[in-house]
């Protein structure tokens, strides 16, 4: 009996204890469940707080905007007050003034250029004045100055004719590039180059002659300078660049015609021709120096 109270009493006590635990535990839960139910507190200030940091940064971007839109305003109202002073009646064309022109005079290049007096300089732009003075073949460059008196400046760099085609009694000037420049019925004292590829009917000022008679001309170029390096330039009245491995060369006032091959060894074979022409002074005859292995020899015309 006795021990069977011991047992009852130490399972009251830990029924006691049991009971106790099990009463606490509602209060943490309790504790906890306050815990959750605050958090909806919060998400709602959050939202309020990211809602007026949105408006005011909404607010910030708008005054951004607007200080954009004044300063494009005020720039576009600046450009356009800069165009109607530019385009007034201060800047009329009062003189137009052409230079370094030899060839084509002030008048014609006025003219092409199509600037008049007492109108405003800047309704006429630049590439419209330079394409139409640019027509005249003779015209290679052109630099045009406006100044605020009212004077505009062409200044003008001229093609220079270096040689001749001739076709029956007409004369096609060309020069160093290969532009036709004029036809013409006058020579002028420039050697004349004959056996080209390109057609008479595309020898039209303005025009180039074909790719390959521009190479051939690089040739003639490299002869002519050579020449002239010895002072016999002048001599040579015709060059033929029918082949380009058999340039034949002549000296009218010489009475000697020139069997010059293609332009290799050109440095030695010049000195050959000027020891030649010095020898054979007034004598009528030919001047070979196509091989190059050989040096140059003369033959009198029988």
């Amino acid at each position: 009996m006795k021990k069977q109270k011991k047992k009852n009493s130490t399972e009251k006590s830990i029924n006691l204890n049991e009971e106790l635990i099990i009463g606490l535990t509602p209060k943490k839960r309790e504790s906890v469940n306050t815990t959750k139910k605050s958090k909806p507190k919060n998400k709602t200030q959050l939202k309020k707080k990211s809602t007026s940091l949105r408006k005011k940064t909404k607010k910030k971007q708008n005054k951004k905007n607007n200080k954009i839109v004044k300063w494009i305003i005020l720039i576009m109202l600046i450009i356009l007050c800069i165009v109607l002073f530019l385009l007034s009646s201060v800047f009329n064309i009062k003189q137009v003034v052409v230079k370094n022109n030899n060839k084509v005079s002030d008048q014609e290049i006025i003219e092409l250029s199509g600037l008049k007096t007492d109108e405003n300089m800047f309704k006429f732009s630049n590439n419209k004045i330079k394409k139409g003075i640019y027509i005249n073949p003779y015209i290679e460059e052109i630099k045009i100055t406006k100044k605020l008196n009212g004077v505009v400046e062409l200044d003008v760099k001229e093609r220079v004719p270096s040689y001749m085609l001739q076709y029956a009694d007409t004369y096609a000037y060309i020069n160093n590039q290969g532009y036709i420049l004029e036809l013409s019925t006058t020579p002028l004292e420039i050697p004349v180059i004959t056996g080209i590829n390109t057609l008479e009917e595309n020898i039209i000022p303005g025009k180039r002659l074909e790719n390959e008679d521009l190479k051939k001309l690089d040739d003639v170029i490299k002869i002519m300078s050579n020449a002239s390096s010895l002072k016999i330039d002048t001599l040579i009245t015709n060059i033929d660049i029918t082949d380009s491995n058999s340039y034949i060369i002549t000296m009218s006032s010489e009475q000697k015609i020139i069997h010059f091959g293609d332009v290799s060894n050109i440095n030695e074979k010049m000195p050959w021709i000027l020891k030649i022409i010095e020898e054979e002074k007034g004598i009528e005859g030919e001047i070979f120096v196509k091989n190059p292995e050989k040096k140059a020899y003369f033959r009198e015309k029988v």
